[in-house]
Order: structure tokens, then C-alpha cells, then sequence
């Protein structure tokens, strides 16, 4: 029997947001990233299409709750998919310290916004050098990782600072190169960034 490393994502669709426990093989470099890209699925039958979630509680959109010992879920709902770790926790190959393994490639981060149809997202990108943004969302893999995140719901305002989290290319109705610097603190940011959503959701 095939061992399992388990992980405790958080899930963001239309009308609800699942949390619960996904489970892959525990390889050193595997993280959500690639079990989400379907990177780390060694089994003999491959799942593309769904992720299989233990101990879910489900948040609905009324603000009632349920509980379930599984949930099988279609990825192409999903719009957001948060590890509730730290930020290597969602990252994929490359996201530890050290000798990297095939076939890591050394990127820069680019401060970017994101806007699906119920949430907008701001945070790092990150691209090969001298490689457009374009390019990255025509690749591959279906979901993009962003660090030093903030997710606004658009629907009832909420603002959530995460580490990580890995957005639905499929979902994504623009993403703009932020002006702000990635390293930029302070309440001035925070203000601003506050006021930004509130004029987004406003013309929605």
C-alpha cells in the first residue's frame, strides 16, 4: 500500500468554500501545486478532473455550515485553493531551501491583481525572467500560484491575508500588473488596497 502525506486546503467556489484534507504522495518536494496540476498522482488511475477531500466542512454562502467524512470534487469549480500552512506549504518544486531538482527553473515575482466572477486576488506571480505575463497564463498547468496574497470576497467584502494560494487559470476574468512594490508596508498600503477592492466590487 501506496503511503499518503495529507494537507489541510481550503477551497473556493461559487456558492460555497470547502475545507478539509487532501492526501498525495509525500515526496520532499510535493505541495498543493502539484497535486492541484495533478503533478504528484503516481496512482494507476489518474485523477484530472477531481480532488478527494476527508473531514469536509462546507461554508455556504447563507453563512450555514455542514460537515462530511469526503467530498469529491470537480477542479474546474474551484476557484481558489489555499494550503493552511505557510507559504512552501502550497508552492511546488523549488519551494525548499537547498539543491533544487529537475526540472526547477529560478523565477522572479511580479505584483499582479486578479479578478474572477466572486473574488479579487493581489499578490506575487512569478515568471522566468524576460518571460510575459501571457505566456505564463497560456501554460500548462491550470492553476497559478500567488504568494503574499489577499483575497476579497466580492460578495459580502470580506479581506483575507494568506501566504499562498493557487488561482483557477479558467477562472480568471483579468489579471493587471499591480504599480505597487511587493515589499512596500505600512497602514498607506493597506488603505489603499482597501479602497481599490471597494471600487472594483462597486462597478461589478
Amino acid at each position: 500500500m501506496e503511503l499518503l502525506a495529507s494537507q489541510s486546503i481550503k477551497l473556493y467556489m461559487q456558492t460555497q468554500v470547502l475545507i478539509g484534507n487532501i492526501s498525495y504522495a509525500p515526496t520532499p518536494e510535493a505541495r498543493l501545486l502539484d497535486a492541484l496540476n495533478g503533478i504528484t498522482d503516481r496512482g494507476p488511475v489518474k485523477r484530472g478532473r477531481f480532488l478527494e477531500l476527508t473531514d469536509v466542512t462546507i461554508q455556504h454562502a447563507d453563512g450555514s455550515k455542514e460537515r462530511l467524512k469526503t467530498s469529491y470534487i470537480n477542479k474546474s469549480t474551484v476557484q481558489l485553493a489555499v494550503s493552511e500552512g505557510g507559504v512552501d506549504s502550497g508552492r511546488g518544486l523549488g519551494s525548499h531551501d537547498g539543491p533544487k531538482s529537475y526540472p526547477f527553473v529560478e523565477k522572479t515575482s511580479l505584483p499582479i491583481r486578479i479578478e474572477t466572477r466572486d473574488y479579487i486576488v493581489t499578490g506575487n506571480m512569478y515568471h522566468i525572467r524576460y518571460q510575459k505575463v501571457w505566456v505564463v497564463l497560456e501554460d500548462t498547468p491550470t492553476f497559478l500560484p500567488i504568494t503574499h496574497a489577499q483575497i476579497f470576497n466580492i460578495s459580502n467584502g470580506d479581506i483575507e491575508t494568506i501566504p499562498f494560494v493557487a488561482v483557477n487559470k479558467e477562472h480568471i476574468l483579468s489579471l493587471q500588473e499591480e504599480t505597487w512594490k511587493s515589499k512596500t508596508r505600512g497602514a498607506t498600503r493597506e488603505s489603499s488596497k482597501k479602497q481599490s477592492f471597494k471600487e472594483i466590487a462597486d462597478k461589478i
